[in-house]
């Protein structure tokens, strides 16, 4: 441990690994008023961070809407924070140095809500755990993100046994085959885009980021400090102010990256710039909550230089997406009273039975007639339930009829169905 001044103790931890050294940073505050608080940064050495950086140079543009250019308003607001499914408090990564999984996994997640329909949250735990390019809690890039899943080919819920976040200590708790693969989602293509920002002026940086954000595509945003002053800055923000207050990176702009330097990634789910003298960009961190900050968010101020770096040159702000497409069919289950359903399998008497076994997407198909059963759906679930359908399940001439249907959780479209 080496303290650095009378405010601020850095803990260093190195892992060694054939290609790179990377540590995590620790951050932590005990000032008079602020009271302490340690949240936890990437710590790249500089030929991890040149890598990433090319990572970012070599990805593909993200898409630029033409369309979008003339609808999106000059002022105004978006958020897709409702498509993301979080539990404010507990999206913190705590003293494992996995922020860009995090948000990777947000910008997953939001998609998955967009194309799908599907509002579920899905686990980091599972690439802490099942990517063999990275330890468990190690530093990364999107590239790192989007490379697991396209070679993974699927994401899993938050919900499946042992794949909720384990790590939060620094330490990998959870091996990868004691977490439940199903059920997934399957994922049939994933590629990390950069958002243009650098060299093209700050009002086209601007529009290129909300052009992405009104595709209803969330945006990744990854940072670099390099000093141990403006991360005293940034905790103290973090720690001790509201959602309401702005962070901006200008005063970070032009110092050398130094021992002390960093990074950090974070989730963009939106922007308001209804007031030209605050605008800003609604930024999910995965640092967990505090006090003034309920939901996990903050505000980045928008009137930045997009073209912010270090006095080498290097840029210290970096705009990512991702494409990626998903391959979701829903299963198909009956349900006959006798549990024969003319063959078709899996087949199970009772409708509740059939809700209780579905996985996240499913069709269930109820043969005709009376159903004394009064349903529940508590988990979340998109259901389709098809009454009407003949002891072979290969016709609709008719109805199902049950007591009740009840939802607490999950969606339910229900076809030939009665209640009485």
């Amino acid at each position: 441990m080496r303290v650095q001044d009378r405010t601020m103790t850095l803990k260093r931890l190195f892992w060694s690994f054939p290609v790179f050294i990377l540590g995590l940073v620790f951050l932590s505050i005990a000032g008079a008023d602020e009271g302490s608080y340690t949240n936890t940064i990437m710590h790249p050495d500089r030929e991890t961070r040149l890598r990433w950086i090319e990572s970012y140079e070599r990805a593909p543009l993200a898409r630029i809407d033409d369309e979008l250019k003339f609808r999106v308003p000059l002022r105004g607001s978006l958020s897709l924070l409702s498509r993301l499914n979080y539990t404010p408090s507990e999206r913190d990564q705590g003293s494992c140095g996995n922020c860009w999984a995090w948000a990777g996994t947000g910008v997953m997640g939001i998609a998955l809500d967009v194309e799908e329909d599907v509002f579920d949250r899905l686990s980091v735990q599972y690439i802490s755990s099942c990517n063999t390019a990275i330890t468990c809690c190690e530093g990364g890039w999107l590239r790192d993100f989007s490379s697991f899943y396209a070679s993974e080919g699927y994401a899993i819920p938050w919900s499946n046994s042992n794949a909720s976040w384990q790590n939060g200590d620094g330490n990998c708790n959870v091996l990868c085959e004691d977490i439940s693969a199903m059920p997934d989602y399957p994922i049939t293509s994933i590629t990390a885009e950069t958002i243009l920002t650098h060299g093209v002026g700050q009002a086209q940086a601007i529009a290129n980021i909300k052009n992405v954000l009104s595709q209803n595509r969330a945006v990744w945003f990854g940072f670099f400090m390099g000093t141990q002053e403006d991360w005293n800055s940034f905790d103290a923000f973090w720690n001790t102010q509201a959602e309401d207050a702005l962070w901006g990176f200008d005063a970070t702009c032009g110092k050398p990256y130094t021992s002390a330097g960093g990074g950090h990634a974070v989730l963009c789910v939106g922007y308001n710039d209804d007031d030209p003298n605050n605008a800003y960009w609604i930024m999910l961190n995965s640092w967990g909550t505090t006090t003034d900050r309920p939901n996990g968010l903050f505000r980045m101020d928008m009137d930045v230089n997009y073209d912010c770096a270090d006095s080498s040159g290097e840029y210290n702000l970096y705009w990512q997406t991702l494409d990626v497409e998903f391959s979701i069919e829903k299963e198909g289950l009956y349900v006959e009273p006798s549990a024969s359903c003319g063959g078709n399998t899996p087949c199970y008497a009772t409708i509740q039975e059939a809700i209780n076994t579905a996985g996240s997407r499913a069709i269930i198909r109820v043969a005709e007639g009376r159903y004394y059963e009064d349903l529940t759906l508590n988990s979340a679930k998109d259901l389709t339930l098809q009454g009407g359908w003949d002891s072979e399940f290969t016709t609709r001439s008719s109805s199902t009829t049950i007591d009740s249907l009840s939802i607490s959780s999950g969606t339910v479209t229900a076809e030939y169905l009665v209640c009485q």
